[in-house]
């Protein structure tokens, strides 16, 4: 076997899932009949499958006549044939088959992986990895069969068919591990069902994909190419050249041979980062924030405000909502195995857990009573199918447990249209005097007058007790968030489609207010409704983010705003706007803080860049703006103060640990 034998093989290999995607994106492009020559485009769709599923194997067999020169293309054909009908039999048979049940291990696997690699704490080797590996084995072992057999007798040597079978099922493990790991650190099309995954997808990024399944192929034609120098070596009579000799013949370019599928899988990603969306300035920051060390311990200057204590024994989700306890001394973190743990703030470590673990991407909210008797925990229920779309979305679940051993004291699930599970960052609130608790709900498009904004379930029974809906205040838009405001929980809603919006008094049944936009000052900013309802008995706050009025849509970055409106609550009249610099990525100017938390007096600003591990922390005084510490450390941003004021949570950047530092004032 030559040089030019081996790569022609790996290249041909590399091809294959090339021709593949390509033959499933034209399988399932949609041609509608108002498309313009509907019959020649289907027609070509059709020449381009033919195309894509016929030349692979054709390749390949004329690439392995060289090192076989008995091996007859045509059979050759038929076997890769009859391996493609005894897969799609294996895929698409009747009951739960080889293949349907590997893709479930295999998205059970990807879940697993993509949790840990989110939270932190991902270890190739403590991946389940048993199930998975298992299915790829007893799968590429009956696929490869047939060809095995081929190769065997073309080669007319004892055990060549052995060789070849098992060269198969090792490339197969191999190519399924990197593509795995490909899918965590490449591309999540990679994750996609292969059936149509370029449909809708940019040139940049086809190309993107395209380039990381050819680099997988490329490592399966490395790996299963080390058999044929395997079995070309073993001949007796190597004294004299021919095709069946390999040129190599020292051990270190033999090593080079063994190392290829490393090799390959090492080189995909980086031509994958030239070619892709994100190019290679773009993906520089990754890799040098990747190569970059991490502080070992925090390093402050001026007073001594924060003092860095403990992290949390915890490896903890990256949509962790921590909430801390009325009384400082414990808090509840969503781990990264999605479970709900209540951790005692003073040492860091787990208390208990507080219910079963969550779906990956299941929602919740948690609150606290204001007895403290109380902690309630929403989260996704039943799911209900969305009319006139293909979507669903689920029922609010709340469970009700007692402190301070949390034990489960009620549960409220709510039925179909009742109230469905809410994204809002404030959606589940105790009254004032603990008796009640207050869910937003939410809408899948823009509320209609009979649609409930919210519902009110009574503490302990928990047996839903009141229904306020949007009646005539629905054009304002979707409610975003609960603000407790004296003995009453308040609505805000969100400004829709320059509409106005309002503020209701969830508890008394009640409109507080009213608000008009100002279009001469919104134009076409964006409305911000991320974060709580920002408001109190007297003034409103709304902000907007984006290029201001009056000034070209197609300026620059630089141009971009972040526009604060205040409005009186009592009469909704405008009485503040204040400009700043847009907070937003990528328009956030050079200097300003990438998270601010204000509470206690103080200002809490974190800085981070992407292209280092290392951030910094900055005190200030909220009255003044006096800088009174500065901390370089890992990057993080503030979370919560504790209601008592003696800690301070942050959360890592990269690695989602959480952080406590003891607060000195």
């Amino acid at each position: 076997m030559t040089w030019s034998t081996w790569l022609a093989w790996v290249l041909v290999s590399a091809s294959v899932p090339v021709f593949c995607t390509i033959a499933a994106s034209a399988i399932g492009k949609p041609v509608t009949r108002s498309a313009g020559y509907p019959k020649l485009i289907v027609l070509g769709l059709f020449l381009l499958v033919a195309f894509s599923l016929i030349a692979p194997p054709l390749m390949q067999g004329f690439v392995l006549k060289r090192v076989l020169p008995r091996l007859s293309v045509t059979a050759w054909f038929f076997c890769i044939l009859l391996s493609a009908v005894l897969w799609f039999v294996l895929a698409f048979g009747e009951g739960v088959t080889l293949i349907q049940a590997g893709a479930r291990i295999q998205r059970q696997l990807q879940l697993v992986a993509e949790s840990r690699m989110r939270a932190g704490t991902f270890d190739i080797f403590s991946l389940p990895w048993t199930s998975f590996l298992q299915w790829v084995f007893m799968s590429s072992a009956v696929t490869s069969l047939i060809p095995s057999l081929a190769l065997g007798m073309a080669s007319r040597r004892r055990g060549a068919t052995m060789i070849f079978l098992i060269a198969a099922i090792v490339a197969a493990l191999v190519s399924a591990v990197v593509e795995l790991l490909y899918g965590l650190s490449y591309d999540r099309h990679l994750f996609k069902d292969w059936a149509a995954p370029l449909n809708g997808l940019s040139w940049i990024d086809r190309v993107h994909v395209l380039i990381g399944r050819a680099g997988i192929g490329a490592v399966w034609g490395a790996t299963t190419a080390i058999a044929m120098v395997l079995v070309t070596r073993l001949r007796d009579d190597t004294s004299t050249p021919s095709a069946w000799t390999f040129a190599i013949h020292r051990r270190r370019r033999l090593a080079c041979v063994l190392c290829a599928p490393l090799l390959f899988a090492l080189l995909a990603p980086f031509a994958g980062y030239l070619a892709g969306p994100r190019g290679l300035v773009a993906g520089a920051p990754e890799l040098r924030r990747t190569v970059s060390p991490t502080p070992s311990k925090d390093s402050s200057q001026g007073e001594a405000v924060l003092t860095y204590s403990h992290d949390v024994a915890l490896s903890i989700a990256p949509t962790s909502a921590v909430r801390m306890a009325p009384d400082g001394q414990s808090a509840i973190v969503r781990t990264a195995d999605n479970a709900l743990v209540q951790v005692d703030i003073a040492t860091g470590r787990s208390l208990r857990q507080l219910a079963g673990p969550l779906d990956p991407y299941d929602r919740y909210a948690i609150a606290w009573s204001p007895d403290g008797r109380y902690l309630a925990l929403r989260s996704g229920g039943a799911a209900s199918p969305i009319p006139n779309t293909n979507y669903r979305h689920r029922d609010s679940r709340v469970r009700l447990y007692a402190l301070p051993d949390l034990s489960l004291a009620g549960e409220f699930a709510g039925s179909e249209q009742t109230c469905f599970e809410s994204d809002a960052s404030e959606s589940l609130m105790f009254s004032a005097d603990s008796g009640s608790l207050w869910l937003i709900c939410s809408q899948y498009l823009a509320p209609k007058p009979d649609d409930p904004i919210a519902i009110r379930i009574e503490v302990p029974a928990m047996r839903m007790r009141d229904v306020r809906r949007y009646g005539a205040g629905n054009e304002s838009g979707l409610a975003h968030g609960l603000k407790r405001i004296g003995d009453a929980v308040w609505a805000c809603q969100s400004p829709y489609s320059r509409k106005p919006f309002r503020i209701y008094d969830l508890t008394h049944g009640r409109q507080v207010v009213t608000v008009s936009m100002p279009l001469e000052l919104i134009g076409n900013l964006t409305s911000q409704t991320a974060g709580s309802c920002q408001l109190d008995e007297n003034s409103i706050r709304h902000e907007f983010c984006g290029i201001p009025p009056r000034v070209p849509a197609g300026a620059a970055p630089a141009s971009s705003i972040c526009r604060t409106l205040t409005f009186d609550t009592r009469t909704g009249s405008l009485i503040g706007s204040v400009d700043a610099g847009d907070r937003r990525a990528p328009f956030r100017s050079p200097g300003r803080p990438n998270s601010v938390m204000s509470d206690r007096g103080l200002s809490v600003e974190a800085f981070w860049q992407e292209n280092s591990k290392a951030g910094e922390i900055v005190v200030r005084d909220s009255a003044t703006g006096r800088e009174r510490q500065r901390i370089v450390a890992v990057a993080q941003r503030p979370l919560q103060m504790s209601s008592d004021g003696r800690w301070l949570m942050t959360v890592t950047i990269y690695g989602n640990a959480l952080r406590l530092y003891r607060v000195n004032l």
